[in-house]
């Protein structure tokens, strides 16, 4: 059987869809385009109305015999899938549902060695679920309470993949700092098992709730000293307001957010700091949006991802009065605007300098994708080997990444 796969949505989607593509290769299936697979296996995304609205106009767009549905929408809002033409919904795509989707057809004649073809770049997710109650996510329906995998497969993983050319390992799922909460371990305990496998590669870290990196912080900033640990923080604020906060069931304050960015900008100065923020949550007054501007301004975080807040179904905060949509567009702007000075600001100190750079993927019109030690990204005008390291100077600064040439 041949199979395409689409994947929408976060890191976790994005594991959970290299995990089925090894799965099906591996049981005798091998990969296509669109136009000539026997099966299209579309892993959705949910986290917003307007992301909602774009999985079912793809999904009006592919549907008929072949046509698989996976992933959180399927998971969480099948009702939403009611009037596609598809032939069967699969939920998350773990081992067990990739299995089922293998019996729909027989092995390919065709052979699997793209599979087998070196990849630089690999996710491997560490835990489904979390152990949140946040009051507007729906993901948590779909995903469920935490289940961490056992530190003997995924230790075996990663050897595996960097053994097959992997230089970058992304660690993720719905809260990396939670891992091990459910089976005696935590996180510091996984990345000092991690880091004793041999091999020329790095790791970077999903995103970790506050409330879950704040009881292994002291551990977690001294795993982050080792050098295979790319210095990048990925920890979401949300709002600067302890009433919205609360109000959003996060389960920490906005001092515990500054302390935990305090605590990692003194470790490690340099560390790139990326947060996420959601605009115009139900209550949420002027006086809150402000205050979330100025912890912004304080923190001075290297991007903020910028959410309008969009209520969703099954969810307690979907009962709560819904601000008109051009106050969340007015502030979701302000936000936007901040960090993209903030960002330009921090960037343009680069500029002139000489970095490091790990060389992890090719970009356009022969240039490439390269991380420096705090994973700012880095485009090198000239192309060279992947997976090298690399001395190049900064020619040029964005909001978003640099630009430089070999040294």
């Amino acid at each position: 059987m041949r199979f395409y796969l689409e994947t929408y949505g976060c890191s976790a989607n994005q594991g959970n869809s290299e995990e089925a593509e090894e799965c099906l290769v591996e049981l005798g299936h091998s990969p296509s385009t669109e136009d000539r697979a026997d099966l299209i296996i579309v892993n959705t995304c949910a986290v917003t109305a307007r992301t909602e609205r774009k999985m079912l106009r793809r999904l009006l767009q592919l549907q008929g015999e072949r046509l698989v549905v996976a992933g959180c929408l399927s998971k969480a809002l099948p009702e939403s899938l009611r009037g596609i033409e598809h032939r069967t919904m699969e939920g998350i795509l773990g081992r067990a549902a990739v299995e089922r989707i293998a019996l729909i057809g027989p092995p390919s004649v065709e052979g699997c060695n793209s599979w087998m073809e070196r990849r630089t770049l690999r996710v491997v997710n560490i835990s489904e679920g979390c152990l949140g109650s946040c009051s507007y996510c729906l993901v948590k329906r779909a995903r469920g309470r935490l289940v961490s995998l056992d530190e003997d497969k995924i230790a075996a993983k990663v050897a595996r993949i960097v053994k097959s050319g992997a230089v970058e390992v992304q660690l993720t799922s719905q809260d990396v700092a939670a891992y091990g909460a459910d089976i005696g371990s935590t996180l510091p305990r996984l990345l000092r098992r991690l880091i004793d496998i041999p091999g020329r590669y790095r790791f970077r870290l999903g995103m970790m709730n506050p409330s879950s990196v704040l009881p292994i912080i002291g551990d977690l900033t001294k795993a982050y000293r080792d050098p295979r640990i790319y210095r990048f923080l990925h920890l979401p604020l949300q709002s600067g307001s302890d009433r919205v906060l609360e109000s959003m069931g996060r389960g920490y304050s906005a001092e515990d957010f500054r302390q935990i960015v305090a605590s990692f900008r003194k470790a490690f100065p340099d560390i790139t700091i990326v947060t996420d923020c959601i605009a115009g949550f139900p209550g949420e007054a002027e006086s809150d949006h402000e205050a979330t501007m100025e912890l912004l301004q304080e923190v001075d975080p290297d991007k903020v991802n910028v959410t309008r807040y969009s209520p969703r179904p099954h969810t307690s905060a979907a009962h709560l009065y819904d601000m008109p949509e051009r106050i969340k567009k007015d502030r979701s702007r302000a936000l936007t605007r901040l960090w993209l000075e903030l960002a330009a600001k921090r960037n343009e100190g680069y500029l002139g300098r000489t970095v490091d750079a790990l060389v992890t993927e090719r970009g356009r019109d022969g240039s490439m994708k390269a991380r420096l030690d705090n994973y700012l990204g880095l485009v090198l005008r000239q192309e060279v080997d992947l997976g090298t390291q690399q001395k190049a100077r900064i020619v040029d600064t964005n909001p978003f990444y640099l630009t430089g040439d070999i040294a």
